[in-house]
């Protein structure tokens, strides 16, 4: 594994247990100055890789690329397709079920790929079976309308 990725595993295994005001107010600083230093090809890497994450660790990293400002990145990666790949990987359903509030990024994805908005359509299934979810009817309905929207813009 690259030693960015091992870098960017112990720092979300270190402050795993500490609250989101800990991540949003400095600890996603300390993955993203490690993100900042990614090649193109660390980038593609990090997507692999990503299959060997902990649930904890798609958790927090979910959340940390979804405010990765993308400016900083120059556009050699999609922020959006990876935080969706998160999301698909994600077996935790409590974490799952809150992070379907951003799906209305997944228009932002530059290039989707099919069979990850089949996946995240998957996903949407498990959640709206999921008898703890905090999502209503309408938000199942229209993330599901939303997928097919992009499908349909992409693929059709």
């Amino acid at each position: 594994m690259n030693k960015k990725i091992s870098e960017i595993k112990k720092i979300i295994k270190e402050f795993r247990n500490i609250d989101g005001d800990f991540w949003n107010y400095g600890g996603n600083e300390l993955i993203y100055e490690i993100l900042d230093s990614f090649n193109n090809i660390e980038w593609e890497k990090l997507k692999v890789e990503l299959n060997n994450f902990e649930d904890y660790e798609h958790s927090i990293f979910a959340r940390a690329i979804l405010s990765y400002e993308n400016d900083r990145i120059l556009n050699k990666v999609d922020i959006y397709e990876i935080f969706f790949m998160e999301f698909v990987l994600l077996n935790h359903l409590d974490d799952s079920d809150c992070l379907l509030q951003d799906i209305m990024y997944l228009e932002n994805i530059r290039k989707p790929k099919l069979d990850l908005l089949q996946n995240v359509k998957e996903k949407i299934k498990i959640l709206r079976s999921y008898e703890k979810s905090i999502n209503d009817e309408k938000m199942f309905l229209f993330a599901e309308n939303l997928i097919d929207d992009v499908i349909k813009k992409n693929y059709r």
